[in-house]
């Protein structure tokens, strides 16, 4: 793929002006060009990077400061956004500040934005050099996700939802959009036999908790809303009538489904797979 801008990430924050909150600050700036890069390539662990609740990027490279990324959906300045570097043994999650995004090429029916973020706690290199390995299995069972290479920090919590009322909660390791069912399993300790194959043609929602409890209390409690959030907002109507609201950036209305991040920070949904034929409306706030 040939890209018309070729600036590393550590051109974009000297170009970026910041304010210089103290001494430690201002070394950090001087010493930007210390710092090691790394591309994708020179990871070789490196299986997947996404913005945590939308699509895959290509990694540019990668600093202690920072990223600079490669992405179909055009990242806002100063928006907050949280990267996920994933591979065979590792799960790492970086939350980021945008800098800057600038339109990088045109043409091939594709359109690519070059956006550089700025990590919120610097990053050590040895985390991705060498990423962390797996636990260790309780005795007699193998773990799955040991089974699938993956450590506990990839399984996903989620509530899956029916559209006829119907509800399943258990583990995650193998969703993707693209796909047309994925594996279910009850703890991250399940063998094999005890996954549960969910296909997503009958589907209303998959949502991504925190914990599986929930509060029962949150309903009474004000909601936080994250306005520097990236993404579209959207309201969604299902066909049940239940309404929910957030923020995308992967939105189709002729795809199978779409992320959606819930518009309330504060409460259990960390983000919602909405499956479009579930889906009654859609409005753009």
């Amino acid at each position: 793929m040939s890209l018309l801008a070729a600036a590393t990430l550590d051109d974009v924050l000297e170009a970026t002006p910041q304010p210089v909150k103290d001494a430690a600050a201002a070394r950090t700036a001087a010493d930007r060009r210390a710092h090691v890069r790394l591309t994708g390539a020179e990871l070789e662990w490196l299986r997947q990077v996404r913005l945590k609740n939308g699509p895959s990027v290509t990694l540019v490279d990668l600093s202690r400061g920072g990223a600079l990324i490669d992405a179909r959906v055009q990242m806002r300045p100063g928006s907050s956004m949280t990267l996920e570097i994933s591979g065979h043994s590792s799960l790492i999650e970086l939350a980021s500040q945008v800098l800057r995004c600038q339109l990088s090429q045109i043409g091939s029916g594709a359109t690519i934005y070059r956006g550089a973020c700025m990590f919120t706690e610097p990053l050590l290199i040895e985390d991705v050099l060498r990423p962390p390995s797996l636990p260790e299995a309780q005795p007699g069972r193998v773990p799955a996700g040991a089974a699938a290479g993956l450590s506990v920090a990839a399984w996903q919590k989620i509530v899956v939802r029916y559209r006829d009322g119907g509800m399943l909660k258990g583990y995650t390791l193998d969703f993707h959009q693209s796909r047309d069912h994925f594996s279910l399993w009850p703890s991250v300790n399940a063998t094999r036999s005890e996954r549960v194959i969910v296909p997503l043609a009958r589907l209303k929602a998959l949502f991504f908790v925190k914990d599986f409890a929930g509060n029962p209390a949150r309903a009474t409690a004000p909601a936080r809303v994250d306005e520097s959030a990236a993404g579209r907002r959207i309201e969604v109507t299902f066909l049940d009538r239940e309404v929910v609201r957030g923020r995308t950036l992967s939105y189709r209305p002729d795809g199978s489904g779409f992320f959606l991040t819930p518009s309330d920070t504060s409460g259990n949904n960390q983000r919602v797979f909405v499956v479009t034929a579930a889906v009654r409306h859609v409005r753009f706030p």
